[in-house]
């Protein structure tokens, strides 16, 4: 099965079901006659712009957020400061690092983002390192670090 129609078939499940693990999203697909690994889905997870979101009541489920603005292709910065908003828990700066916490499962699909945007716009973060729901951003001094932190606490305290 080619990416484009496992990723269709992918956005087409989690639009009509409320999956909480990548386990369940996998048993789901192969209802679906699609036979995949669970790396192959990770990867799948964050080029779809899918993250894990908490409803009212606390529960956490994927969710594929917006990927458009009136019909136009949302940037890495937009998609980064979207998956913020919807997922972000804390900040804190500490010397020229800044460690970012987001919802459990959101670490990677962040850290990636981050990446992207960093190189994009050689800004002023260095790299990243990632885990499940917690990223290391590197700078190369404590300004640039300070700098990093004001941008990023502007999306995780948004109110929507």
């Amino acid at each position: 099965m080619k990416r484009s129609q496992r990723q269709a078939i992918i956005k087409k499940v989690v639009t009509e079901n409320e999956i909480t693990t990548q386990k369940k999203l996998l048993d789901l697909l192969k209802k679906e006659n699609v036979s995949t690994t669970q790396a192959t889905i990770s990867r799948d997870i964050r080029e779809l712009n899918i993250a894990k979101v908490e409803d009212e009541s606390g529960k956490s489920y994927y969710r594929i957020l917006n990927n458009s603005v009136l019909g136009m292709k949302k940037t890495q910065e937009e998609r980064l400061s979207d998956i913020i908003i919807e997922t972000g828990v804390s900040l804190t700066q500490i010397e020229f690092t800044n460690l970012l916490t987001v919802l459990p499962g959101n670490g990677n699909a962040v850290g990636v983002l981050i990446d992207r945007v960093r190189v994009e716009n050689s800004s002023k973060i260095v790299g990243c390192i990632a885990g499940d729901d917690t990223i290391l951003i590197l700078s190369k001094n404590k300004e640039d670090a300070r700098m990093v932190n004001e941008y990023f606490r502007q999306y995780l305290f948004h109110t929507l």
